[in-house]
């Protein structure tokens, strides 16, 4: 059998060439991404692949048992397998890095943030496909929650490293939020609409409540479990949830 899968077209000539050839791919997508570490950590991974095909070759071209060079040949095919998944992971990973990279570079722009968000959402699902086929759920739920949790993270993380206070998921989010939210309730009376726009703008113009805001909605993105003594437990206490 494993003769006859080494016979369909995956000579060890053409499994070079095909190896040869996705490696270039990857390190040449890898390298437009443009973050060192993330090329260290590919790099050595591809390495390891690199060595067990070099093996593997070797392997072939000695004298061995027909049944083990035919093993080779296939193994190597299942290396090639993978790299092409690589490759079109790393593909779908380009435009994405790309899109991030403009929302903190320069000036930001809407088509900046949407192109983030949805090539963010795209990488994401190819990234976990195979996760979400054994995640024990909806396969679709599971590649939506992922990839919004990821991608909203990477936003997060990406405009905090350039400055602790600039998430993107800051305080001024959140007042932008409730004036839309404010703008878009048709059924709601006059004056209880500029009741309450006055009640935002105060809390948007108080420096101590925005910085407060922004802090909890760090927390809450990046480690909430430092909310836990800072009133999560309090507040569940409070609904009757927690003991």
């Amino acid at each position: 059998m494993l003769e006859q899968l080494a016979q369909v077209d995956m000579s060890i000539y053409f499994q070079t060439i095909m190896f040869i050839v996705f490696i270039a791919l990857v390190i040449r997508l890898h390298w437009k991404m443009g973050s060192i570490p993330h090329m260290l950590v590919s790099g050595a991974k591809y390495l390891i692949f690199i060595f067990i095909f070099i093996y593997l070759f070797l392997n072939w071209a000695s004298d061995v048992n027909p049944t083990l060079r035919s093993s080779s040949i296939l193994i190597m095919t299942l290396i090639n397998v993978y790299m092409l998944w690589q490759t079109i992971v790393a593909a779908m990973e380009l435009p994405y890095r790309r899109a991030l990279t403009s929302c903190v570079e320069g000036v930001c722009t809407a088509d900046d943030l949407e192109q983030a968000f949805t090539t963010g959402k795209r990488f994401y699902k190819v990234r976990y496909f195979f996760a979400a086929l054994t995640c024990g759920g909806s396969p679709f739920h599971f590649l939506a929650a992922v990839a919004a949790e990821r991608t909203r993270d990477d936003l997060h993380r990406v405009f905090v490293g350039l400055d602790p206070k600039a998430s993107v998921f800051g305080a001024s989010l959140y007042f932008q939020f409730l004036r839309t939210a404010l703008a878009a309730d048709k059924a709601m009376p006059g004056d209880k609409r500029s009741e309450r726009q006055r009640a935002v703008e105060a809390l948007a113009r108080d420096p101590w409540l925005t910085e407060k805001t922004s802090d909890f909605l760090h927390h809450l993105l990046a480690s909430p479990e430092e909310l836990l003594d800072a009133g999560l437990k309090e507040s569940l206490r409070s609904e009757g949830k927690m003991i």
